[in-house]
Parts: structure tokens; C-alpha cells; sequence
């Protein structure tokens, strides 16, 4: 009888496994972001940031895809974006993207890594730092947005505030509000 769980076990955690591979992939255009449609079976997220290429499996193939021709991927349940030798975490993707980077930066006499955040008025517009002055530049038409920005924030930091009660960003909240 102890066999039997065992092996049902082994067997259910094969299948989690099959289930969580088939959740890696790659977005070759933002179009195939937005629709949430990944290619191949599989991603290897070191291969973006050392070279110029991207590694994914199709079927029993590995290819090798050029980071230019790529969009993104997917790792987990986690969605990136690649621009350039850098991959950029989408952390929200609801009306418009937003992104953060882990970078090191110098402080006093030491490195210190930092989280740096970014968005994008559209999946496959150019990244901008998430600052109060280019959320106002990439939605010039939407003037409650623009009030609703000068009375909730007085520093760029504070967009990157999420809300654990309501599960999303503070700048999506109002957002959602000014549309």
C-alpha cells in the first residue's frame, strides 16, 4: 500500500512538473504579449543577458533566436520583456505596462543593488521611467489623469507604491479612475 501512494506521488509530481515547463515560453511580438500566446516549449532566461541570443526549445529542437527578433518570455508565472541586452520584469500589465530592473548603482564608497521602474504607454511602445512628468507625456489627452497625478504624488518614488489591499499599483488605482 505504501508503494502505491508512493508511486501516485511520483506520478502527481511529474505532472506538476510537465505543468510548470509549460508555462515557460517566448513572446515574439507584443501582440503575442497582449493575447498571452507563447512560442516554444521553453526559455532559457540566462541565455538574454550574455549574448546576443535567446535559447528556446521547439519540441525536441533547441534553436537559437536573436534577442532583436523577440519580445519577451515568460519564466514561471513571471513575464519579462527584453530591449537591448537587458531584461525588464513586468510587474503589471493592465491599461498600460509597468516594469522594474534590478541595477547596482554606487553609493558612498560601496555598490548597492536598486529596484528601477519603468512603463510603457503600450506593450510595444519605448520604455520611459516611471516619473510623474512621462506618465503626463504619454497620455497628454487624458487631463483628469494629469490632476489626479499632482494630487496623489508629490515624488516620483511614490508611483511605484502598490496598494496589498486592493492587490494592484497605486498609480493603476488612479489610472482606472481618469478613464
Amino acid at each position: 500500500m505504501k508503494r502505491f501512494f508512493l508511486s501516485l506521488s511520483i506520478l502527481g509530481m511529474g505532472f506538476l512538473s510537465t505543468t510548470a515547463f509549460a508555462q515557460n515560453g517566448v513572446y515574439l511580438t507584443a501582440e503575442d504579449f497582449a493575447a498571452k500566446q507563447l512560442r516554444y516549449d521553453d526559455v532559457n532566461a540566462h541565455i538574454p543577458f550574455r549574448y546576443g541570443k535567446v535559447k528556446v526549445t521547439d519540441g525536441n529542437k533547441k534553436l537559437l533566436l536573436d534577442k532583436s527578433d523577440v519580445y519577451g518570455y515568460r519564466q514561471g508565472n513571471q513575464d519579462y520583456r527584453i530591449i537591448g541586452n537587458n531584461a525588464y520584469k513586468i510587474l503589471d500589465a493592465e491599461h498600460f505596462p509597468i516594469y522594474s530592473r534590478q541595477v547596482e548603482t554606487s553609493k558612498g564608497k560601496g555598490r548597492v543593488t536598486e529596484t528601477q521602474y519603468f512603463f510603457s504607454a503600450a506593450p510595444g511602445s519605448e520604455l520611459q521611467p516611471l516619473t510623474i512628468a512621462n506618465l503626463k507625456q504619454a497620455f497628454p489627452d487624458n487631463d483628469r489623469f494629469h490632476q489626479l497625478l499632482d494630487i496623489q504624488f508629490r515624488h516620483n518614488h511614490e508611483l511605484a507604491w502598490y496598494d496589498n489591499h486592493a492587490k494592484t499599483f497605486k498609480i493603476k488605482s488612479i489610472y482606472t479612475q481618469s478613464i
